[in-house]
């Protein structure tokens, strides 16, 4: 089924975030299409528009028409939709109606009016298809950011909608992820089904991709081929506020797998637990001043769980934790760590950005509040409410948070989800400020160019057997 937008205008109620201009845009029956661009350029509006969620439910002021087929998506009921257009949003966890995966998985099926047995077929052709046994059966809140997005499309999948709208389906993938969701792509397409993607990490569907659909400020600047989009530079691309086009590997002179310096952070025998879930092998690793480590590691293994272990937020472990010769008690961390969370939405509190700034702050200025703002391109967002900026301004909001806090360890989840590389690099910069002030900066990611921006060394960690 094709998907139109023809002369689209479109803002949401009291902002200027994410708005379209003028937009003229088809996509053609069995086309996969990706929509690219810096964060707030208005890739995410596109796909909101065609799945139905703008102007219905997230309001806003539209001009011109969007179509499914030949039919306006207004004029079509709201389960008319939902067999036409399935959708993973870019947090996935806003999708989510259960709270087990089994009947999450279930859930589309079920409202398709599936009897029971053709239900537990398909969930069973799914599982494998995407390798998703072990997610069988699990508390939904328990899961990883990954692991999350991993449900979140397999249950749009089970339901083999027309038309596939996902929203950076890859932010919180670690590699093997990665490429399980291109495998799974790669089917759909042959299927002949219609996708349109926005996202930012561009190398896996490089050779994917039927057409790039290049926006800046709310219009479309161009539109490439594959054959075009590989040729361009990484330079080019970068000044269009866009990734590479070539998958980035680990840097092997930053691979590391810990020392014996007991100074510093050090972890000692090391063991995190989900309940009686023994999570990873045991670590053992000393974190220097000054150093940017990376950890590394597949969803699930407990890569947020370790950071949430030394920001004094987790206390199911085993082992000791020493700060510079003192062991460390959970009150302790808390006290002298600040983690910027894989989810900012759960450490945003306050009614604007500016005074989420000062929250819980003794003698912040306005002056280093406002520079670290200015610095994150945050400023002009001062009096907005954090809830009404997009992804990746709550996620640079977190980090200034984080600078103006002044704590000694600054851990980072997956800070570059849902951003474009310009602010990819301004994380890194940021990154490297606090390695020149001789912090302990400690950052979990799958975002190997982001890591060999700013990483000293990479340690991964493993599955516990």
């Amino acid at each position: 089924m094709t998907a139109e937008l023809k002369k689209v205008s479109f803002s949401y109620e009291g902002s200027s975030e994410g708005a379209l201009y003028d937009v003229d845009l088809k996509i053609r029956d069995g086309e996969f299409v990706v929509l690219i661009g810096k964060s707030g350029c208005g890739k995410t509006t596109i796909t909101r528009l065609i799945n139905g969620i703008s102007p219905y439910y997230l309001k806003g002021d539209l001009t011109g028409e969007v179509l499914l087929g030949e039919r306006p998506v207004g004029e079509r009921k709201s389960y008319e939709l939902a067999g036409i257009v399935g959708s993973v949003f870019q947090n996935p966890r806003t999708q989510f109606f259960n709270t087990d995966t089994d009947s999450e998985l279930a859930f589309g099926l079920e409202n398709m009016g599936m009897d029971a047995d053709a239900i537990i077929r398909r969930m069973d052709e799914v599982t494998s298809e995407m390798d998703i046994a072990y997610l069988r059966d699990r508390n939904i809140f328990q899961l990883s950011g990954g692991e999350k997005q991993k449900i979140a499309f397999s249950g749009i999948y089970a339901a083999r909608p027309e038309i596939y709208v996902l929203d950076e389906p890859s932010s919180n993938l670690d590699e093997k992820g990665i490429g399980l969701l291109k495998r799974s792509l790669e089917k759909i397409k042959a299927q002949g089904r219609t996708v349109l993607c926005a996202e930012h990490r561009l190398y896996y569907l490089a050779d994917l991709a039927d057409r790039f659909v290049w926006l800046k400020d709310g219009r479309i600047k161009g539109e490439f081929t594959q054959e075009e989009m590989l040729g361009f530079s990484d330079e080019t691309l970068a000044e269009m506020g866009l990734r590479s086009v070539r998958e980035t590997m680990t840097d092997p002179e930053k691979i590391s797998y810990g020392d014996d310096d007991r100074k510093g952070l050090r972890l000692e025998h090391l063991e995190l637990f989900r309940g009686k879930k023994r999570l990873n092998d045991e670590i053992n690793i000393s974190i220097p001043r000054g150093c940017v480590t990376g950890i590394v590691g597949e969803n699930g293994v407990g890569k947020s769980t370790l950071l949430r272990t030394l920001a004094g937020l987790h206390s199911q472990y085993k082992g000791e934790i020493y700060l510079e010769g003192a062991k460390q008690n959970s009150g302790q961390l808390l006290k002298n760590s600040f983690m910027v969370m894989q989810d900012v939405n759960y450490q945003l509190f306050a009614e604007s950005v500016y005074r989420e700034c000062t929250l819980g702050q003794k003698g912040i200025s306005k002056k280093q509040i406002e520079e670290v703002l200015t610095r994150l391109d945050l400023y002009g967002l001062k009096d907005r409410h954090p809830n009404t900026i997009s992804g990746g301004q709550k996620q640079r909001l977190s980090i200034a948070v984080g600078l103006i806090s002044n704590r000694d360890v600054i851990l980072f989840d997956e800070p570059t989800s849902g951003l474009d590389a310009g602010n990819m690099r301004r994380v890194a910069d940021i990154v490297m400020d606090l390695k020149r002030q001789d912090k302990y900066v400690i950052i979990v990611s799958h975002d190997q160019e982001f890591m060999n921006l700013c990483c000293d060394r990479i340690i991964a960690i493993h599955q516990s057997n």
